[in-house]
């Protein structure tokens, strides 16, 4: 028996973004969605993702060098706002970033003006990646700021000048791609979304480093019972 169909704009939205995550998984390796508490009947509203990619995870209180991990986790949670807003993120595992609160309530910094341009949860799960991978990030005491003040000091006076990280110089701490790019004879893959005639948005271009923290999205509420929503 298949999915139920949407019965609302919202309902409608959700669909479309489970078809992309789905699509995600397929295409990725190292980036996995598994939708958390979803019941027959309405689209799941909430999705568990990980990220298998080398990331810093803490320091040495002692030395200060970084500490590695190569799983971690976020909560994504589309929460009424949806999609009006962004949705609600946690940062599950771990995690030494500058744009992620290493602490309660483990919010993170998302670009909300691409996300009214038309982005969607996958292309969250990609920004969140390449935040892990140190390929995106912004340190400088300079608006819109880091979100993890100790973070980016970290990266301004010890990892940046030691070469652990540095954006501008291509210095990552990982470089797995988010899905395979190229295929045995040379030639880049079509996503499977792409081939499937998913709907992808126009977007804009990339915005740059200094636009990232546009909000912040933390204090998930915790997973609740079995419920099903339906909107008429």
């Amino acid at each position: 028996m298949g999915s139920p169909q949407p019965t609302n704009p919202r309902q409608a939205r959700l669909a479309t973004e489970r078809t992309r995550l789905e699509l995600m998984n397929k295409e990725s390796e190292h980036v996995k969605a598994e939708p958390v508490n979803s019941h027959p009947g309405s689209e799941p509203e909430r999705y568990k993702v990980t990220f298998l990619c080398r990331g810093i995870v803490d320091i040495d209180p002692q030395t200060q060098e970084p500490i590695y991990l190569t799983k971690h986790q976020v909560d994504i949670y589309c929460d009424d706002d949806f999609p009006a807003e962004v949705p609600k993120l946690r940062w599950i595992t771990p995690i030494w970033h500058p744009n992620i609160q290493h602490e309660e309530p483990k919010g993170v910094c998302v670009n909300k003006a691409e996300w009214l341009a038309g982005r969607g949860l996958d292309d969250l799960c990609r920004q969140m990646f390449e935040m892990v991978q140190y390929k995106n990030y912004h340190a400088e005491f300079t608006p819109p700021y880091p979100l993890d003040q100790k973070v980016a000091q970290w990266v301004r006076e010890f990892a940046e000048p030691r070469g652990i990280v540095n954006k501008a110089a291509g210095k990552y701490v990982d470089n797995r791609p988010f899905v395979k790019p190229i295929d045995p004879g040379g030639l880049v893959i079509k996503t499977r979304a792409a081939e499937a005639g998913v709907p992808k948005p126009s977007l804009p271009p990339e915005a740059p480093a200094e636009s990232l923290r546009i909000r912040v999205t933390g204090r998930v509420p915790p997973v609740e019972g079995p419920r099903v929503k339906f909107r008429n």
